[in-house]
C-alpha cells in the first residue's frame, strides 16, 4: 500500500507525496525511492486529505503509467491542448494548429512516446514535408517555406510546455535548425494606382471607405481593424490606440482579445493617423450613435462600439472586407492584390519615401525590425539604391537614373 503526506504550501496551497517505496535504475543499478508529488489547492486539510486519497488512487490504479512513458499523441490531447493551447493561444491560432496537427503532425507521430522523439525524427517530418505530393488542396508543387515553418512552430511549442512539465529534460526541436522562410516578393500598389484606388472609394459606403484609407495609410492589420473601436480614436491628437483584435471561428464564434503578434510594445501601439479621416470617422461616429439608440437590443449589451458593426452593434464577420474588396475591385477595374497586401502597399510607400525602417516596423507592430528587413528588404534595397544616387547627384555631380 503506497504511503501519502501532505503539506500546505501556502495560502489553500498544498503539497501531495506519495511514496511508492523502491526502484532499480536501470541505468546507474542503484536502488532509489520511488516518490510522486503534486500540488493542489485546498481550504482546509480535510480537503487535502482527500485530494491526496484521489492521487493514491490516480499513481497506484490501472490506468497509471509513468508520465516519461506517455505517448505523443496522448500528450497533445490530454496535456497541451488543454492545459496550453486553450488558454494561451488565441482561438483561430489554435484552430489552425489543430488542423495541422490532425493531418499531419499527429499522424507522422502516433507510435512516438514522448521521450523517443530524436531531433532526426523532426528533421525527417520536416524533409518529408518539402517533398512535392504533401499539398492537401489537390494542386501540383511543393508546400510554401511559411507551411513547412510553421509545422516546426506548433513541434516546438509542443516540446516547449513538455518541457516545462518535466515529461521530458530537453526539446529535441531545440537541437536543429529553423526551417528557412522564403519571402516572396508581394504585389503592391505604387502611389498613383494608391492615389487611384482612393478617388474610387469616395463612391462607396462610409465605413468602407474609411477602413481602407486606414488599411493603407497605418498598415493595420484586418484583425486589428475589426477590434477597432471609437473610444480607440483620438481626434484631438490624431491618434489611433491599437489595443485589441477581432478574430472568427466556427468553434467559439466572435472573440475580442488583445493583440497576439509582434512584441509587447507593438501589442498596444498609437498610429498617427491623416487629417482628413477626422471628420469622416466623426460622422460615422455619429451614425453609430444613432443606430445604437434606435436598436432594440445591442450585441454583448452594448460593452463595444466598433466601426465596422451592424444596427445592433454586432461586428461584421471577418470576410466580409475580402468580400467587398473582390466585388469593389471588379466594379472599378482596378488592380487585384489581395487585402492583406494593403498593410505592405503601406510600408512599401512609406519606405519610397524615406521614412526609416524602425519607425515603419513600429507602425506596423513587428517583434522587431529584422523582421520588417526581411519581409521588405528587396523594396528597401530599391530605396536605398535611390538615396545612393541622389547623394552621387548631389556631392559628385553624377546624373540620377529615372
Amino acid at each position: 500500500m503506497a504511503k501519502g503526506h501532505f503539506r500546505p504550501r501556502g495560502k489553500n496551497k498544498w503539497q501531495l507525496e506519495i511514496d511508492l517505496g523502491y526502484y532499480i535504475d536501470p541505468v546507474t543499478q542503484k536502488k532509489k525511492r520511488n516518490k510522486k508529488y503534486k500540488t493542489v489547492l485546498a481550504k482546509g486539510s480535510r480537503e487535502a486529505e482527500l485530494e491526496l486519497a484521489k492521487f493514491v488512487v490516480e499513481v497506484t490504479g490501472e490506468n497509471y503509467f509513468e508520465p516519461k512513458k506517455m505517448m505523443f499523441v496522448d500528450f497533445v490531447k490530454n496535456e497541451w491542448l488543454p492545459k496550453h493551447a486553450n488558454k494561451h493561444l488565441s482561438h483561430t491560432t489554435r484552430a489552425t494548429f489543430l488542423q495541422h496537427l490532425e493531418t499531419r503532425i499527429l499522424p507522422a507521430f502516433q507510435y512516438l512516446r514522448m521521450d523517443q522523439v530524436q531531433p532526426m525524427h523532426i528533421i525527417d517530418f520536416l524533409h518529408n514535408l518539402q517533398e512535392n505530393g504533401m499539398r492537401l488542396d489537390g494542386k501540383e508543387g511543393k508546400l510554401s517555406s511559411s507551411t513547412i515553418f510553421y509545422n516546426y512552430r506548433i513541434l516546438n511549442n509542443i516540446f516547449n510546455f513538455a518541457v516545462k512539465c518535466r515529461i521530458v529534460e530537453k526539446s529535441p526541436v531545440k537541437e536543429i535548425d529553423k526551417p528557412k522562410v522564403e519571402y516572396k516578393e508581394v504585389d503592391v500598389y505604387t502611389l498613383e494606382e494608391a492615389s487611384e484606388l482612393l478617388k474610387c472609394l469616395n463612391a462607396e459606403l462610409l465605413h468602407w471607405q474609411i477602413i481602407i484609407k486606414l488599411a493603407i495609410t497605418t498598415g493595420m492589420r484586418r484583425s486589428e481593424l475589426f477590434g477597432l473601436e471609437f473610444k480607440h480614436i483620438n481626434y484631438e491628437k490624431r491618434i489611433v490606440h491599437v489595443r485589441q483584435a477581432l478574430t472568427y471561428s466556427k468553434a467559439e464564434g466572435y472573440q475580442v482579445h488583445e493583440i497576439k503578434k509582434g512584441s509587447r510594445s507593438a501589442k498596444k501601439r498609437d498610429i498617427v493617423i491623416s487629417e482628413t479621416l477626422i471628420e469622416p470617422l466623426k460622422s460615422l461616429e455619429l451614425q453609430r450613435k444613432k443606430e445604437r439608440l434606435a436598436a432594440k437590443t445591442l450585441w454583448e449589451d452594448g460593452k463595444h462600439n466598433f466601426l465596422l458593426a451592424d444596427e445592433n452593434g454586432k461586428p461584421y464577420h471577418p470576410e466580409s472586407l475580402k468580400n467587398w474588396w473582390e466585388r469593389f475591385i471588379k466594379r472599378h477595374k482596378l488592380k487585384y492584390i489581395n487585402i492583406h497586401a494593403l498593410r505592405h502597399t503601406s510600408a512599401t510607400l512609406l519606405i519610397n519615401e524615406g521614412v526609416h525602417a524602425k519607425i515603419i516596423s513600429e507602425r506596423l507592430g513587428h517583434s522587431d525590425i529584422t523582421t520588417t528587413m526581411n519581409i521588405y528588404g528587396h523594396a528597401l534595397k530599391q530605396a536605398d539604391e535611390i538615396a545612393t544616387q541622389k547623394l552621387d547627384s548631389a556631392l559628385l555631380g553624377t546624373k540620377e537614373n529615372h
